[in-house]
This record gives C-alpha cells, sequence and structure tokens, in this order.
C-alpha cells in the first residue's frame, strides 16, 4: 500500500470524515476505503478527457516539486511563498525611495 498525504479544506474535511464513517463503520480503515474509492472514481472520469494545454498528458517536471507557475495547496508553501513575495516587495520600496547619490 503507499500512502498519500493531502491537504483539505477544514470544511471538505470534516464533510468527508463524516460521511465516510457514517458509510464505512468508525472503524480502522474507513477513511482510506472511502478515500480509494473516490480516487478511483475520480481517475476513472478523468482517465480518458485531455487535460486542456496539454498535447501529450505527461507533464516532464520533478513529481516532488510543482511548477513554478502551480499553486501550492500545502499551507506551508502558500505562508513561505507569501512571506518571501512581501519581504521582496518591502525590499524594492525601500531601494525606489532611497536618495540618488
Amino acid at each position: 500500500m503507499a500512502e498519500l498525504k493531502i491537504y483539505l479544506s477544514e470544511s471538505l474535511n470534516e464533510k468527508f470524515r463524516r460521511i465516510a464513517m457514517s458509510v464505512h463503520g468508525y472503524g480502522r480503515g474507513s477513511l482510506s476505503k472511502a478515500a480509494e474509492e473516490a480516487l478511483t472514481r475520480w481517475c476513472s472520469e478523468h482517465e480518458l478527457s485531455p487535460i486542456p494545454g496539454k498535447t501529450d498528458g505527461h507533464s516532464e517536471g520533478t513529481r516532488d516539486q510543482p511548477s513554478s507557475g502551480a499553486e501550492s495547496h500545502n499551507p506551508d508553501e502558500r505562508e513561505n511563498r507569501d512571506q518571501e513575495a512581501k519581504s521582496f516587495g518591502e525590499n524594492n520600496a525601500l531601494n525606489s525611495t532611497g536618495s540618488s547619490t
């Protein structure tokens, strides 16, 4: 079995857990069963449909790293990126308001 770590909004997390446990019971593995069902259905629905903007359906990018233009769904990565952007903006503002001597 493979392990997959994903990030969900709080509302989806609560909804998924509540429904998964009501369907599969409150025992061990109920979330995994529900997630496998959901991912299997999602893959089946999207397997044959072409991905807009992709010609061969495969990306040559690194599997572990999102492409430079991709939006991260990892809250920690978003926070770090936002802090870097803020810092960059502050540095540019200081440089542009300085004297020209």
